[in-house]
């Protein structure tokens, strides 16, 4: 349990630091805010692309060695992210330590469920969440501290002794366990899956550059819907496939799935903008951002295991419907805030965010598991974290871009846009900017309103 509550906390951790250290990265390579969000682009795109793969490479061949070299791969991958003197090797080395991140939480409840007897797998599985869940807590404050006080490089050498201990717990304590049955890997469908989100969220990045009518966006839109084409057609097909199309012909299944994907989308996109905002508009340091943007942390530790409870009680489509309409509440009270908006009116829809999709994630991921067979739960979970990861690169993208475009159309030169250390000089367009792509991210929200609405009726929970 310490070995893989250790892994959680460190997944968690690094993924919430690296936000707070975005704009500081931008400044740092002398390079643009939409360069430098592909530093979580490609974590999350490969860990969409490997994630249920390295889960089954860990059933076929063992999870305890799976589990052990993604911690090495993870600590050779922060250790070189610590050394990078360009934004491209920083890219890269990132989807090296997603790799390693794709071990680990590929393999990490599975070694918890096959280890523990039925009656304590709840709890054990409530604990790793708790623990990823506290990584998410600390990263933003902790990462905020290292970039003020020793440097941005910390935030990725801070993980090396972390997974070492990991790795090493993994090794000497965790039995290995592995399959009996056969198990084909679907090695085209990852690829086809990587490949489709690659291509499109390349090409939204470009298009604010380069417009839609440009050969090159035309090119990479038109093969990445080859490539989704390929994809359905190839896991139509396959006996064990990365994503089981079947499992959509339930209501309940489908909607949980698209509303999630909406949710993550626009938490993921807000969240890449709000450090710049704070530390570029309003002038916080790291520290104080770090501090700032752990508050719906906070809210969904505490809130999480209520709505858990409240939804065995209730079932899911109340509840969901309720969170993802207080997610577009408080998204619309960040769409207001202005430059002399004072540190309460910022974190209150903050608050308000976290109550929500503490209402609706427990719920929402009980009655996707729960509109599956048993047979058919492992697929269920990684369709869950597969949706997540993809929502939350798409969201990404597209605030980025939409952000450029708004910019753009306000008379902005492509340096001012692409250099955020240079927005205090016109503070009211890119205020103006930021509200505006808030608002259309919120219309993505109240789609999730409604697909958590017409899941169906409570007895199908």
């Amino acid at each position: 349990m310490l070995s893989v509550c250790i892994g959680q906390t460190i997944v968690g951790l690094d993924q919430r630091a690296i936000t707070v250290a975005l704009p500081t990265l931008t400044t740092t390579f002398h390079t643009s805010f939409t360069t430098i969000q592909w530093t979580i682009l490609v974590y999350d795109l490969v860990l969409i692309g490997l994630i249920i793969t390295m889960g089954r490479l860990g059933d076929l061949f063992g999870r305890r060695r799976f589990y052990s070299l993604g911690f090495l791969i993870f600590v050779i991958g922060s250790a070189v992210c610590g050394l990078s003197q360009t934004p491209g090797q920083l890219i890269f080395f990132r989807a090296v330590q997603a790799l390693g991140g794709s071990m680990i939480a590929a393999n990490g409840r599975a070694i918890v469920s096959v280890n523990l007897p039925p009656e304590e797998r709840g709890r054990a599985l409530g604990l790793t969440s708790t623990a990823f869940h506290i990584g998410f807590l600390i990263g933003p404050a902790l990462g905020g501290f290292l970039i003020d006080s020793i440097g941005w490089r910390w935030i990725f050498y801070m993980n090396m002794p972390f997974s070492l201990c990991g790795a090493y717990l993994a090794w000497k304590v965790v039995p290995e366990t592995r399959t009996n049955e056969k198990i084909a890997v679907d090695v085209p469908g990852a690829l086809l899956l990587l490949l489709t989100n690659s291509l499109f969220i390349y090409a939204i990045d470009q298009l604010p550059r380069i417009g839609w009518q440009h050969p090159r966006f035309l090119l990479t839109l038109s093969l990445s819907v080859i490539a989704l084409l390929f994809l359905l057609r190839v896991e139509a097909k396959t006996k064990t496939p990365i994503l089981t199309l079947s499992m959509f012909r339930s209501r309940l299944f489908s909607s949980g799935i698209a509303s999630l994907f909406l949710i993550a989308g626009t938490l993921s996109a807000i969240n890449f903008l709000l450090p710049f905002f704070l530390q570029n508009l309003l002038g916080y340091s790291p520290s104080q951002v770090g501090w700032i943007i752990v508050a719906d942390s906070v809210i969904i530790m505490i809130m999480a295991p209520i709505a858990g409870s409240l939804s065995d009680r209730f079932g899911s489509r109340l509840l969901c419907t309720t969170g993802c309409a207080i997610v577009g509440v408080a998204q619309f009270f960040l769409a207001t805030l202005d430059l002399n908006a004072s540190l309460l009116r910022i974190m209150l829809p903050l608050i308000v965010w976290g109550v929500g999709w503490a209402l609706f994630n427990a719920p929402n991921q009980s009655s996707i598991l729960g509109a599956v067979s048993p047979e058919k739960i492992g697929a269920g979970a990684g369709m869950i974290a597969t949706t997540a990861r993809t929502g939350g690169a798409m969201g990404v993208a597209l605030s980025a871009t939409l952000f450029g475009y708004l910019l753009a159309a306000a008379g902005l030169s492509g340096s001012q846009i692409e250099s955020p250390e240079s927005w205090r000089a016109a503070p009211e367009t890119f205020m103006g900017a930021f509200s505006t792509t808030i608002f259309v991210l919120n219309f993505f929200t109240l789609l999730a309103v409604l697909f958590s609405a017409v899941r169906g009726n409570r007895h199908e929970y």
